[in-house]
């Protein structure tokens, strides 16, 4: 069975952060060696490639110190993460799933058309190019007020991946269809995770 994993793409500005908490002091590499596990300080002094996978559980870990020395313990410092992830990989081209969602959403818009649920599905494709683990389905309707993705399989799904996830989502949402999204998730059992989206009124 693989291990699960995450790729380079979306581990690399995690790594990132980390060496800079280092760089400037706030964290000493005996620290390190305290909060973390021998593979992922071992991670920090590696050269991170886009395309290989790593286990979630050093990204969890490596994570979880980040939300506790920047993001004060707060979950929602994860989430805005993942909001910066998604524009990240929008500005680096990396993905065609983001291209092609970007290039649809525009000519939607240019035609006062909807976003449909093909459009939408490009997005939970991408999260099979991220990770190796788990199944994400797309619900619902786009022209009504609120729909889901729903993710199965997703035990080793850590939560500072759904945080992430999370607004990484919302992010795209927002840019793919123009509309403002507000996105929620929960984990109803330790296997299933439910992206709840639901569009911004506008006064």
């Amino acid at each position: 069975m693989a291990v699960p994993s995450i790729k380079g793409t979306a581990f690399q500005s995690v790594l990132e952060d980390v060496r800079g908490l280092v760089e400037s002091g706030r964290l000493s590499r005996a620290q390190l060696e305290l909060e973390l596990e021998a593979e992922d300080v071992r991670l920090l002094d590696e050269k991170v490639l886009p395309g290989l996978w790593y286990p979630l559980t050093s990204y969890r870990r490596l994570t979880e110190l980040l939300m506790k020395h920047e993001g004060k313990g707060r979950s929602a410092y994860v989430v805005a993460r993942g909001a910066r992830a998604a524009e990240r990989l929008f500005a680096a081209g990396l993905y065609h799933q983001l291209v092609r969602g970007d290039e649809i959403g525009a000519e939607k818009r240019a035609q006062s058309q909807r976003w449909s649920e093909h459009e939408a599905n490009l997005m939970t494709t991408l999260a099979g190019a991220i990770f190796n683990v788990s199944r994400w389905r797309y619900v619902g309707d786009p022209s009504a007020s609120s729909s889901r993705i729903e993710v199965s399989e997703a035990e080793a799904l850590p939560e500072v991946s759904r945080w992430a996830a999370q607004g990484f989502v919302e992010y795209t949402t927002s840019r793919l269809s123009g509309v403002s999204t507000h996105v929620s998730s929960e984990r109803p059992t330790p296997d299933r995770i439910v992206f709840t989206l639901r569009r911004v009124r506008t006064k």
